[in-house]
C-alpha cells in the first residue's frame, strides 16, 4: 500500500553523501526551509497525460512521478472549478460547505481550510491562481496570507502567468511555506502560444475548426459532430456578483430544431480539436517543469492534481460541467517529496478530498475540522468514490462495478434521499470489466452505496454569501490576504 513515510525519514540520494561529508568537516550551510507545493492543472484528464495516455504530453509530470507516487485511479469530487477546489481546500464535499446550487455556491466565511490550518501553525501561505472561478469572491482565499489572481480576477490565466509570481514568492521564504499554484492552460479556448499551437501537427485542421477552438462559446455550441451555430450560451450573474456561464444550455436537445442552422463536423476536425486540447495539457506541463526546477524537491512535498477533466465529446459535450463521467472526474494525482514512496504506481481508488489530511499529517498538524477523508494511500481497493455535479447530479464509482450517476438529484434543495428503484430514469450506469452498462447486478450495489453515503452526509442548509466589503478590508488590514491586482 502506498503511504507517506513518517515525517523526518526520507530516502537520501547517493549524491547527497558528498554534501553530508562536507558539512561534517565544518562547511556550514543553512538548511532549506521545508515547503509544501500544491499545483492544480485545471481541466486535465488523466488519459491525456503521459502517465495515463498514449502521448508524451506531460514529460515533467512523468519525471516527478518517478520521484514519488502516482495514483492511477484518482477522482475529483466535483466537475466545476469552484466546487472542486472548495473540496480540495477543505477535505469536504461541496454540499457539506454550502447548498450545492451553481448560481450561489461559494465557500462561506470562516470555513476551516488547509491554508488556514498551516498558517495557524506558522507556515507562510500563498496562492497564485488563474482567476476564473478560483478567486476570492468564491471564498477560496481563506487562510492564504497572499492570494493573487494573476492577470486579473476575471481572466482564465495560464501557468505562464502564475508560475513566475509563485517562484519569486517561494525564493523569498525563510521558514516553512505552502504555495498553491494554478492555471487554466487546458481549459477552453484551446489556443496556445507560439510553437505550442500545433505540437501534434495540422491533420484535420480547417478554417472552421480553428475558429471554433479559439472561441470558448463556439465550443459550447458543439453536440457530437453537430455545431449549433444559432444557439447562444447564456450568462447569468452569480450571487457573488460575477458573470458565469449558465447551465440550462446543456439541457437543450442535441437534435436540430426546425429552421436551425447546423453544421456537420468531420471526425478529422474533431480529432484536431482534441489535439488542441492536448496542446494545452502539454503547455501546462512546460510551466510545471519551470516551477519544479525552482523548488528544492528534497525539502518540498509536491502534490500535482487537476480539479476535473473535460468531456471532449465522449458524451456529446466539449465542456466538463455537463455530467459526472470518467471523462470529467478521472484526473492525474502525483505526490513526491520527503517521506513519499518512490517510483510507485497504485490503482487504489483515491479522491481529492484526501489531499488535506495527507498534507496536515506531513506537517504534523491535527485533522481539519469537518474533514472526514483518509490520507492518500489508505482505504479498500474497491472503495466507493462519490461526486457531486454542477448539473444537479450525484455519482458513485467502484473499480469492480463502474460508475452510476443520478441526474436531477435535488442538490439545490439539500435533498438527502436517493431513489430505490434501479430502473429510475434519472440513473445512468457505465459498466466496466465486462459488466454491461445498466445491468441490475451493477446498478443495485452502486445505488446502495449512493443511498448510504447521502444518509450519513450532513448537507449545508444555508447559501454562501459574498464576503462583505467591510470584512474584506478588515482582514486585508490584518494581513490575512491581499487584494487581487487590477487587470
Amino acid at each position: 500500500m502506498t503511504r507517506l513515510l513518517p515525517r523526518g525519514s526520507r530516502r537520501v540520494p547517493w549524491s547527497w553523501l558528498g554534501l553530508a561529508t562536507t558539512l561534517a568537516v565544518g562547511c556550514a550551510e543553512a538548511a532549506a526551509p521545508p515547503g509544501i507545493l500544491l499545483v492544480s492543472l485545471d481541466t486535465t484528464r488523466w488519459d491525456t497525460t503521459t502517465l495515463g495516455g498514449p502521448r508524451n504530453t506531460t514529460p515533467n509530470l512523468a519525471r516527478l512521478a518517478a520521484r514519488g507516487t502516482t495514483y492511477t485511479r484518482a477522482y475529483a469530487v466535483a466537475n466545476e472549478s469552484v466546487t472542486s477546489h472548495a473540496a480540495l481546500f477543505t477535505g469536504r464535499y461541496p454540499s457539506e460547505l454550502a447548498i450545492a446550487e451553481y448560481g450561489t455556491f461559494a465557500l462561506p466565511a470562516g470555513t476551516p481550510t488547509l491554508a488556514a490550518a498551516l498558517a495557524a501553525h506558522g507556515w507562510s501561505t500563498a496562492a497564485f491562481t488563474g482567476g476564473g472561478h478560483v478567486v476570492s469572491e468564491f471564498g477560496l482565499h481563506q487562510g492564504f496570507d497572499t492570494f493573487r489572481t494573476v492577470g486579473g480576477p476575471h481572466s482564465f490565466g495560464s501557468l505562464y502567468d502564475s508560475v513566475p509570481e509563485a517562484t519569486a514568492w517561494i525564493a523569498d521564504q525563510e521558514g516553512p511555506w505552502f504555495a498553491f499554484v494554478h492555471g487554466y492552460d487546458a481549459h477552453t479556448p484551446y489556443v496556445q502560444r507560439g510553437p505550442f499551437a500545433h505540437p501534434w501537427g495540422d491533420d484535420g485542421a480547417t478554417a472552421r475548426i480553428e475558429s471554433i477552438v479559439a472561441d470558448d462559446l463556439a465550443l459550447e455550441q458543439l453536440r457530437g459532430h453537430l455545431w449549433f451555430r444559432d444557439r447562444t450560451p447564456t450568462d447569468f450573474t452569480h450571487a457573488v456578483g460575477r458573470t458565469v456561464l449558465g447551465t440550462d444550455f446543456y439541457r437543450l436537445p442535441a437534435e436540430p430544431r426546425p429552421g436551425e442552422s447546423v453544421a456537420l463536423l468531420s471526425e478529422r476536425e474533431l480529432d484536431h480539436l482534441r489535439d488542441h486540447y492536448a496542446a494545452g495539457v502539454h503547455y501546462a506541463d512546460v510551466w510545471l517543469g519551470v516551477l519544479l526546477a525552482s523548488v528544492d524537491l528534497d525539502n518540498t512535498l509536491v502534490i500535482v492534481v487537476s480539479d476535473h477533466g473535460e468531456d471532449l465529446l465522449d458524451h456529446g459535450f466539449v465542456n466538463h460541467r455537463a455530467g459526472l463521467w470518467d471523462s470529467t472526474l478521472h484526473v492525474p494525482l502525483v505526490v513526491a517529496g520527503p517521506g513519499v514512496e518512490v517510483g510507485v504506481r497504485t490503482d487504489l481508488p483515491t479522491e481529492l478530498r484526501s489531499v488535506v489530511p495527507t498534507v496536515l499529517a506531513h506537517a504534523d498538524i491535527p485533522v481539519l475540522a469537518g474533514a472526514t477523508a483518509a490520507p492518500l494511500g489508505q482505504g479498500s481497493p474497491d472503495a466507493p468514490l462519490f461526486a457531486e455535479g454542477t448539473m444537479d447530479a450525484l455519482s458513485v464509482f467502484t473499480p469492480s462495478l463502474g460508475r452510476l450517476t443520478l441526474h436531477e438529484a435535488g442538490l439545490a434543495t439539500g435533498a438527502r434521499t436517493v431513489p430505490t428503484d434501479v430502473h429510475d430514469p434519472r440513473l445512468e450506469a457505465t459498466g466496466t470489466d465486462g459488466v454491461a452498462p445498466g445491468h441490475t447486478a451493477t446498478v443495485a450495489p452502486l445505488l446502495a452505496h449512493l443511498q448510504a453515503w447521502r444518509a450519513r452526509l450532513v448537507p449545508a442548509t444555508t447559501t454562501a454569501t459574498p464576503v462583505p466589503a467591510a470584512l474584506r478590508e478588515a482582514l486585508q488590514a490584518r494581513g490575512y490576504w491581499v487584494p487581487a491586482p487590477d487587470p
